[in-house]
């Protein structure tokens, strides 16, 4: 009895050790992108404010929701608003997410023939990876296709395509 005793011991000490606790942990991202943007036949520049929220459940896995607001400043203001819910995974030297969106737009669009405001609600699809090259000093791509339905007199296509890269400065935590 005195023997099994102290292996319950024994198991109950280096439980800690076999049984690591799960990783869980809150992120907030945030910037400004400016560049252009092409609605129809004519390119734009974009203003687009984002934030981000990602959660760590695992120490690899990760879900992260994405908010950007794409506002195309001028006399005809235009916006173009997609929230995103992704699924991530971590390494040593980035990461990558993929996950459903969904966008909610109000643009100013001139086509061949004629100018008009375009707006809807549009589903589709996100994907953005981070990869860190030196320390906190990295690079950042994400891609997001949304299909605007129904029928415009101004847009012919249903596909509408951001892409979006650059450099990305991680703040905080650890540099891996």
């Amino acid at each position: 009895m005195i023997q099994l005793r102290r292996i319950f011991y024994f198991l109950c000490a280096c439980t800690p050790v076999v049984v690591p606790a799960p990783v869980q942990a809150l992120e907030l991202s945030g910037g400004v992108s400016v560049g252009g943007i092409q609605v129809g036949t004519e390119p734009e520049l974009a203003v687009s404010p984002f934030l981000g929220v990602l959660w760590r459940r695992q120490k690899d896995f990760r879900i992260e929701v994405h908010h950007m607001l794409s506002v195309v400043p001028g006399s005809r203001v235009g916006v173009y608003d997609r929230t995103a819910i992704a699924l991530g995974y971590d390494t040593k030297t980035g990461n990558v997410s993929l996950g459903p969106s969904l966008s909610v737009y109000s643009m100013p669009v001139c086509g061949a023939v004629i100018c008009d405001r375009v707006v809807g609600i549009a589903p589709g699809g996100r994907a953005q990876s981070d990869w860190y090259f030196a320390g906190r000093l990295g690079a950042s791509a994400s891609v997001n296709v949304d299909w605007a339905g129904g029928s415009s007199r101004v847009l012919p296509g249903n596909l509408v395509v951001m892409v979006t890269a650059g450099p990305v400065w991680r703040f905080g935590g650890e540099s891996k």
